[in-house]
């Protein structure tokens, strides 16, 4: 059985990023469909491990679609370079944006599918009617720009945002994508699934707990199909 596009994502930052074109080779063969792309601009967010530049070069050197998760306070600027970089989705965090709605509307109008992110503690009812507007939502286990940070656990918490999320959206529309970010261990994969959830960024919790990638994401996978 196969897995839709966007299920699970490496995370690119997690990468060994002194041999990043080798890391996503690495990745094609292990089986990945779509890469997790973070984008931050030190400011919104506490880090700036990868550059725009860097995303623009490796778009041209992989086939698989990036799923891109702008961290920033000057989204359209940012929305403009990734749509350079053939992105197949974007989203952007809400905190950071004045004008949403604009920001939603000017991924779709280039061919993109938007989407709306959200900090732990951010209610999706903080848009009000935009969801409608949105392909995707993004929902943050950790704060923006802080994977990098041991200190910072994993929200435990999150599990009935989430169910309520995925009755938000279909309500709305079906099939739309909830997308997890932060922290997701092997053993979340089942749960976070059962409760709505559908795409899984893996970092140093899962699709790269060790560097035997194409093991990881056969793990990853049987636990996402409940093989």
């Amino acid at each position: 059985m196969g897995l839709p596009v966007f299920s699970l994502e490496p995370s690119v930052i997690c990468c060994d990023l002194c041999n990043l074109g080798t890391e996503i080779r690495s990745w094609e063969q292990a089986g990945a469909t779509a890469l997790h792309i973070d984008v931050l601009d030190g400011a919104f967010a506490p880090s700036l491990p990868v550059g725009i530049d860097t995303f623009l070069q490796l778009s041209e050197r992989t086939e698989l679609p990036f799923d891109v998760h702008i961290m920033s306070r000057n989204n359209a600027w940012f929305i403009d370079q990734c749509i350079r970089m053939k992105a197949a989705r974007i989203c952007f965090q809400v905190e950071g944006e004045a004008d949403p709605a604009g920001m939603l509307a000017r991924i779709r109008e280039a061919g993109i599918s938007p989407g709306l992110a959200f900090s732990p503690d951010t209610p999706m009812e903080s848009v009000g009617g935009l969801l409608d507007d949105a392909d995707f939502i993004l929902l943050m286990r950790i704060n923006p720009g802080y994977a990098g940070f041991a200190g910072e656990a994993a929200r435990t918490d999150l599990d009935d945002k989430i169910r309520n999320a995925r009755e938000l959206l279909d309500a709305r529309r079906t099939g739309r994508d909830i997308v997890i970010d932060g922290r997701v261990t092997f053993d979340d994969i089942p749960r976070l699934k059962s409760l709505g959830a559908t795409v899984m960024v893996g970092g140093s919790r899962s699709l790269f707990s060790s560097k035997d990638y194409t093991d990881n994401f056969r793990r990853a996978k049987a636990l996402y199909l409940g093989e």
